[in-house]
């Protein structure tokens, strides 16, 4: 377990994850230190959303007596919509690969969160070749993401009861790249294979660059109030 340590104000927060999650962590703290500008984060009750996942700061004290805030998020392998963790890994992930293929495709992310929905064709959930496509929203807390079969010839003659709508988090369980593309724009297109995302589209049909070679992890610095050190367990 790796535990990422910072100061915000005055108050000592953090942050353990199963790998060392450096940058992603950075831009957890480093949006709670601005929100520390403007509002009381340590009131015990404070959530925040950032991107796909929901945080929260949980009072703790150590084997001394000294207070410290961890970082905490939703439990997917639970109930998320009422349970919280410590390790914010899948969180961490999620976020980083959500906005690398925004950056990667060069386009304006569109929200969606880890409780907005979408409808699923049942049979594709267990296809090895599947596509998304995402609409406009046509409620609140709707992604507008359908999750269905590649060439599909009955795609136009499902019953209802050939259908689902899960919450986005869900696709942890049998389809997790599904993620990367969540935060696609409304017209975005997407095709895995397997686990695989193979193409990407945008709503004009062109063609979305989506992979990039390997990079070193950036070596910036935050600013001193949110400087973080990483320590490993």
């Amino acid at each position: 377990m790796v535990t990422f340590e910072a100061m915000i104000q005055d108050k000592k927060v953090r942050m353990f994850a199963d790998l060392p999650l450096k940058n992603a962590a950075g831009a957890i703290i480093k949006t709670l230190a601005q929100i520390s500008q403007k509002t009381d984060i340590f009131n015990g009750t404070f959530v925040m959303c950032f991107g796909w996942a929901y945080f929260f700061l949980d009072k703790r004290q150590d084997e001394n007596g000294e207070e410290y805030w961890v970082v905490q998020t939703t439990d997917y392998q639970k109930n998320p919509m009422n349970d919280k963790t410590d390790n914010v890994t899948v969180s961490l992930l999620v976020q980083n690969i959500q906005i690398e293929t925004v950056q990667t495709a060069k386009v304006q992310p569109l929200a969606a969160t880890f409780k907005d929905t979408v409808l699923v064709l049942k049979e594709a959930m267990g296809a090895k070749d599947v596509y998304m496509n995402r609409t406009e929203a046509e409620k609140e807390g709707d992604s507008g993401w359908y999750f269905g079969l590649l060439d599909d010839p009955n795609e136009e003659n499902h019953s209802a009861d050939e259908y689902t709508v899960i919450a986005s988090y869900e696709f942890l369980k049998f389809r997790s790249e599904a993620l990367r593309v969540l935060e696609m724009p409304v017209g975005t297109l997407a095709v895995f294979h397997e686990n695989t995302l193979t193409a990407l589209v945008d709503k004009d049909d062109n063609p979305l660059k989506f992979t990039t070679p390997p990079k070193k992890e950036a070596k910036e610095t935050p600013d001193s109030e949110e400087t973080i050190s990483e320590n490993k367990e």
